[in-house]
């Protein structure tokens, strides 16, 4: 399967990350977890995109449900992309100045630690 499991990334990626923020529209209400089920068991794409995420993967037989109520494949967890930070964050390289790239710098770039990484398509 020609898949990223970094969301956002590459042509193909999961659409119904198991969190919150994605799963629940942001539509200035708030929503309790019981209500949060009726999203929770949906087949609808997620109405927000968690960029940079990676999800659980494929199971041993490379085999990979892109389902909201399938946590084990599709769960960004704190442990699972951990490593994942580390190891973009060793391969970037922001401009050493805000006057290098015309803009403010302030040491955040949400697109660049992705720069060195091609999906093959």
């Amino acid at each position: 399967m020609k898949m990223s499991y970094i969301v956002g990334f590459g042509g193909q990626y999961p659409l119904q990350v198991h969190h919150r923020s994605a799963s629940i529209p942001w539509d200035g209400q708030k929503y309790s977890c019981s209500e949060g089920d009726g999203w929770l068991h949906s087949k609808d794409p997620n109405p927000n995109v968690l960029l940079g995420a990676m999800v659980g993967g494929p199971d041993q037989f490379d085999h990979f449900i892109d389902e909201r109520d399938k946590p084990w494949f599709t769960e960004p967890t704190i442990a699972s992309n951990a490593g994942l930070v580390a190891a973009l964050i060793a391969h970037h390289n922001p401009p050493a100045h805000p006057a290098d790239t015309g803009l403010i710098n302030l040491g955040i770039d949400q697109t660049g630690i992705f720069e060195k990484i091609h999906p093959s398509t």
